[in-house]
């Protein structure tokens, strides 16, 4: 088999940085920690679901990150890391910053980009364009090894507006659905309309509008994923398996409120 079969996809590796520093790991130890987690996952993702769910090629830009994860029984360990974008396809670069991301918290550094995880369709306008820009910074540049990241570093400043934009939009996005994934994870409790009209009209709508409503809007909310959760799985490995991101996160989220109605009202019944 070879060295490229054998690796796993960028979705894989990014379901296993976020089961290590989704902010939700730290929160009860140390609540500063788990906010500067928060920030950097919403970049981060931010700019993978741009190319992802937007398909937008990221802005000219470097950012320098810091995640913290659990070393020890009762330690952490800060992991800086730099995120660079050239406002063109950069998917070079930015292979690079996200393996050696990887690699620093023990994760495999090498991937493979999945299906959606770079627009590779463009249209001429944009290659003539994407050339045009190339061969100026040829001309007007001296010899540079890497030409894409010294792009990013001169034009990251007028940058930092869209950048800050992309961090909000994913927190707030997460914020914004915090309710409607706690219903999701309520179904499991829920009667059906047989026994309580009500309930059984909550179940319907999260059934059959809420969650294909978020579907559409590009959250992987996979049918037998929040089967299991209704049936009582808790194992984050099984449920963010295949996940990008910022889905996984809404899992998690999912998750948390599945958790904190079991501890209140027992485990969901069968």
């Amino acid at each position: 088999m070879s060295a490229r079969a054998r690796r796993g996809t960028l979705q894989r590796a990014m379901t296993a940085l976020v089961r290590l520093v989704h902010p939700d790991v730290l929160a009860s130890t140390h609540p500063e920690l788990s906010r500067a987690n928060a920030e950097a996952l919403a970049h981060l993702q931010g700019t993978l679901d741009g190319v992802r769910k937007r398909r937008e090629l990221p802005g000219a830009r470097v950012r320098r990150l810091k995640f913290y994860v659990r070393d020890g029984d009762a330690g952490t360990r800060a992991v800086p890391f730099t995120l660079r974008t050239t406002g063109g396809d950069c998917r070079n670069v930015l292979r690079r910053d996200l393996g050696a991301l990887f690699a620093s918290v023990g994760i495999e550094r090498e991937f493979e980009w999945g299906e959606g995880d770079w627009s590779t369709t463009r249209t001429k306008e944009e290659e003539e364009e994407e050339r045009r820009r190339r061969s100026s910074h040829a001309e007007t540049s001296r010899s540079y090894e890497e030409p894409e990241v010294a792009q990013a570093y001169r034009e990251q400043a007028p940058q930092k507006r869209s950048t800050q934009a992309q961090t909000r939009d994913l927190t707030d996005a997460m914020k914004e659905l915090d309710p409607l994934l706690e219903g999701i994870a309520a179904v499991a409790w829920l009667r059906d309309s047989s026994e309580n009209a009500d309930e059984g009209e909550r179940k319907r709508i999260v059934q059959f509008e809420v969650i294909p409503h978020l579907v559409r809007e590009g959250w992987n909310l996979k049918g037998e994923t929040m089967e299991a959760i209704w049936r009582g799985e808790r194992d984050e490995k099984i449920l963010l398996e295949g996940l990008d991101g910022g889905s996984a996160l809404a899992v998690l989220a999912i998750l948390k409120h599945a958790k904190n109605l079991e501890r209140m009202y027992g485990p969901p019944p069968t």
